[in-house]
């Protein structure tokens, strides 16, 4: 096994967007206690004290959940702002499977279990800003709900550089294919959310191997 550090150089930003566990008990509780049916204000508050009594939470408790549930980035025991293992095994895939086979580090399927990431820290703590955007508001389907678009509101963190660890097994991952593959993803793929429209784009500034 060999370990490998890396410093990345974030300019324009990143987004996380994590879709943690309070969140889908906040939608749960939303679904489950009426409150998206609900046809005033009122009777949405009424549904939603009625369901959290019978289930032995208080207001102050969803709240918590709620609030919980917007965490707008993963960070560290010292609230650093980090890039987690998940985010970056996913960059990791959605690259891989970019790339023509000669330039893979390594099959696709096996980018997960051949390839350990670190955290990536960050060095920031609170973010920098938040991106606005108009979105067409869809159903689960995908069929289109209405003709006003929604709102979209994301934290990002901007002009940082990200250093982390990648652990590989050189038998199954090549380390200057690994190397080459992740300046390809820095700069056409992206990590985190909302790549699409341009963000998580990162160059390697640093790619060094840890002595054993």
């Amino acid at each position: 096994m060999k370990t490998f550090s890396l410093t990345c150089r974030f300019d324009r930003g990143y987004i996380a967007e994590p879709y943690w566990p309070e969140m889908y008990q906040v939608i749960q509780i939303t679904k489950l206690s009426g409150v998206s049916r609900a046809k005033s204000p009122a009777n949405a508050r009424k549904a939603l004290e009625e369901y959290l009594r019978q289930n032995g939470m208080t207001l102050d408790d969803y709240e918590s959940l709620k609030a919980r549930s917007q965490r707008p980035f993963h960070t560290a025991p010292d609230g650093e702002i980090v890039l987690p293992p998940d985010q970056i095994a996913a960059f990791l895939v959605a690259t891989t499977m970019q790339l023509r086979s000669a330039s893979r580090p390594c099959d696709p399927q096996e980018v997960r279990v051949r390839i350990i990431s670190t955290a990536w820290r960050t060095g920031k703590h609170e973010p920098d800003g938040i991106y606005r955007r108009f979105a067409t508001v869809t159903s689960g389907t995908g069929a289109k709900l209405s003709n006003q678009r929604g709102l979209r509101e994301s934290a990002y963190i901007e002009k940082f550089d990200a250093k982390g660890s990648l652990t590989i097994d050189e038998q199954f991952v090549r380390p200057e294919t690994l190397q080459k593959a992740i300046e390809h993803g820095g700069a056409f793929v992206g990590v985190g959310a909302a790549r699409k429209m341009g963000w998580g784009r990162f160059s390697l500034v640093e790619w060094n191997e840890v002595p054993e």
